[in-house]
């Protein structure tokens, strides 16, 4: 008999953490548009632009999940386009995730020929991100490769065409960055999508694209522009991904961007409600007594929080959601 209980518990175990194939987006947006190559935006300075290259590297993903556990994905590089920009991160043993970390460049260790995992480019596979790539992505073993590149033209005589031809690519073994944010996920069957946006006008924030040419660097403007990724909030948690539906029984629940409602199954009521911040803290609670519970968000910093619902029958136990 305690073999079964064990067998059952082992077999519980391997089911709440199965293997899933998880893939992150990052959609590339200018302003509140899907960004495409070779059209004309208006930048956050006014100025008319047409982008015709724009690539980075994003590399040394840590993804925080099942409270508290941690998975390193510090072997992966990947190079993300305005074409290629949902990746595949594996196979993974994951249920629920909290957070992620992810670094924008390349990585000191494979960066210059100092890095301890440092090789010559020609002895990549062809399709590595670190090989050859076109536009190109490497300066020079001694320098590395660019973290990111962005070229186009810009508007330099107010006619609202652009005109002027820039090119901004960023080396350095200092100006890589890192980004942390919440995760909301979507489960489709052994399957969890991922989405984040990446504002490439926000990238460019005070970067005079009309005047500045072509300027290769890891200082100026090209370290002003990845600086622009801490200070600009040019990554964040995509808005599509902040509706989303859960079923605990007996009760189902969806969030959605400034609130989170809990519907009741089975005919039972919403008796009470407790919202607690992730260290214990108890911060808002209810009685509506009723089938359908609206918990405002609007108000919550971003963070992960804890909702306790208690029905008739009795508390069931707590659900976690993330606020973006």
């Amino acid at each position: 008999m305690k073999a079964i209980g064990f067998i059952l518990s082992l077999m519980f175990v391997l089911n709440a953490f199965a293997q899933k194939n998880i893939f992150l987006n990052i959609e590339p947006k200018f302003g509140n548009q899907s960004f495409v190559l070779n059209q004309t935006y208006i930048g956050n300075d006014g100025v008319a632009v047409e982008i015709q290259d724009f690539n980075y590297y994003l590399s040394d993903v840590s993804i925080f999940h099942d409270n508290g556990q941690q998975t390193d994905l510090s072997n992966d590089i990947w190079l993300v386009t305005p074409t290629q920009h949902s990746l595949y991160l594996g196979y993974l043993g994951i249920d629920q995730l909290d957070s992620i970390c992810f670094t924008i460049g390349v990585p000191k260790r494979y960066n210059t020929q100092s890095g301890s995992l440092a090789q010559d480019i020609s002895t990549y596979p062809e399709t590595h991100p670190l090989s050859f790539q076109s536009p190109s992505m490497y300066w020079g073993w001694a320098f590395g490769y660019m973290h990111m590149i962005v070229g186009g033209k810009a508007d330099n005589n107010n006619n609202g065409i652009p005109n002027a031809y820039f090119e901004l690519h960023n080396l350095g073994n200092n100006n890589q960055q890192t980004v942390t944010l919440p995760l909301i996920q979507t489960n489709i069957g052994s399957q969890i999508d991922l989405s984040l946006n990446c504002h490439l006008d926000r990238w460019l924030n005070q970067m005079p694209l009309s005047s500045v040419g072509v300027l290769h660097g890891e200082t100026g403007l090209n370290q002003n522009v990845m600086q622009n990724i801490q200070i600009q909030d040019v990554f964040t948690l995509d808005a599509a991904a902040q509706t989303v539906s859960h079923q605990i029984n007996p009760f189902t629940w969806m969030q959605s961007a400034n609130e989170v409602t809990v519907f009741c199954d089975q005919n039972e009521v919403i008796d009470h409600f407790k919202v607690y911040a992730n260290t214990g803290q108890l911060l808002l609670e209810g009685a509506p007594f009723l089938s359908t519970a609206i918990i405002p968000l609007d108000h919550f910093n971003s963070g992960v929080y804890l909702f306790q619902i208690e029905t008739s029958k009795g508390p069931y136990p707590a659900f976690r959601i993330i606020k973006p």
